[in-house]
C-alpha cells in the first residue's frame, strides 16, 4: 500500500538515506529520558479512539478509490448503523490537502474491509480519511520537499535525540552511528514546530543482520532554536522483519484541536496503525493502536 520511498543523499551527518520498502518489528521497547523542558511520553498501553474524530478510521488502499475501514474497538452495531448512506467522508493527505467524497455503503467490518468511494472527479491520492468528526489537517514537510539545508540540520536534531536514549539493555548497539531514514516536520497551530523522524542502526552479523529501529518526535517554541525529544518508540529485531513506523499524515482532533500523527507500523506480513495525540499538558501519548491486518 505504501510506495517505497528513496531519502535524501545528505550531508555527511545525514549518511547514506536509501530507498527500501519498509518492514516491521519483532520487539518492540518503550523509552523514557528528559529533553530540554519537554515532556516526554512513553509508548504505554494505548488509551481510547478518540470519538471526535468520527466513527471510524479510513487508510487509503492501492486505489484511490479504495480505502480499508478500521473499526475502533469498543464501537457498538449502534454507532455503525447511524452512519448515514451514503455518508460524507473527509480524505486528508499527509501535504494537508483535503478532498471529500461519498462513501454509499460501509462494508463488513472484518479484518480486512475495503470501502469503494465515489467522487467527481475521482479522489487523487490521499492517505487517511474520516466520516463525520472534527478533524482539521496539518501540512507535513516531508524528506522528498526538503532542502538540502533544511534536511542536514534536521538531521543533526534526529541523531541527538536519537543519541540521548538509552541503549538496549544487552548493549548490542552501543556505539553505532544512526542513519536517518525518514524525516517529517510540522507546526502546529499558535504551538511548537515538531520534528519526527525514524532512525536505523544495524550490526552486520552474517547469518541474520540485526536492526533496530527508532520512531522519535521533538518540538520547539517559536522562540527557541532546540529541540527536545518529546516521545519515542524502538524496535529491535531481524532485518527482514523488524517493524518500522511511517507517519501518515498529522491532524488537529476535536475543539481543542489536539495535534494528532496517524501512524502506520509495518510487521512484514501484517500492519496496524496507530495514533499518537498530544495532550492539554504538552505530552505525546500513544493514544489508540489498531489490531494488525493481513491484507
Amino acid at each position: 500500500m505504501r510506495p517505497c520511498r528513496c531519502s535524501l543523499a545528505l550531508l555527511a551527518l545525514a549518511g547514506n538515506l536509501s530507498c527500501r520498502t519498509e518492514r516491521t518489528p519483532a520487539a518492540r521497547e518503550s523509552t523514557k529520558a528528559t529533553a530540554a523542558a519537554v515532556p516526554e511520553s512513553t509508548t504505554t498501553a494505548p488509551a481510547a479512539w478518540n470519538a471526535t474524530a468520527g466513527p471510524v478510521l479510513l487508510v487509503a488502499s492501492d486505489i484511490p478509490t479504495h480505502a480499508l475501514v478500521l473499526l475502533p474497538s469498543g464501537a457498538s452495531q449502534v454507532t455503525l448503523a447511524a452512519i448515514p448512506h451514503p455518508a460524507s467522508v473527509t480524505l486528508f493527505s499527509r501535504s494537508g490537502t483535503v478532498q471529500t467524497a461519498d462513501l454509499p455503503a460501509l462494508p463488513d467490518t472484518a479484518a480486512c474491509s475495503v470501502a469503494t468511494l465515489e467522487a467527481a472527479p475521482p479522489p487523487r491520492p490521499w492517505n487517511i480519511g474520516f466520516i463525520g468528526g472534527v478533524v482539521a489537517p496539518v501540512a507535513v514537510d516531508s524528506t522528498e520537499s526538503l532542502s538540502s539545508t533544511d534536511s542536514a540540520s534536521l538531521v543533526t536534531w534526529l541523531n541527538r535525540m536519537a543519541s540521548s536514549l538509552p541503549n538496549d539493555s544487552a548493549g548490542r548497539f552501543s556505539g553505532l552511528p544512526f542513519v536517518v531514514r525518514d524525516i517529517w516536520r510540522f507546526t502546529l497551530p499558535a504551538g511548537p514546530q515538531v520534528l519526527a523522524g525514524t532512525l536505523v542502526r544495524q550490526i552486520n552479523q552474517e547469518a541474520t543482520p540485526l536492526q533496530e529501529r527508532t520512531f522519535i518526535v521533538g518540538e520547539r517554541a517559536s522562540t527557541d532554536s532546540n529541540f527536545g525529544r518529546a516521545y519515542s518508540e524502538r524496535s529491535i529485531g531481524d532485518e527482514e522483519t523488524v517493524e518500522s513506523t511511517e507517519l501518515l499524515a498529522v491532524v488537529l482532533l476535536g475543539d481543542s484541536r489536539h495535534g494528532a500523527i496517524v501512524v502506520a507500523r509495518d510487521f512484514g506480513n501484517s500492519t496496524a496503525y496507530g495514533v499518537i495525540e498530544r495532550g492539554d499538558d504538552g505530552h505525546w501519548r500513544a493514544r489508540w493502536s489498531s489490531s494488525r491486518r493481513q491484507c
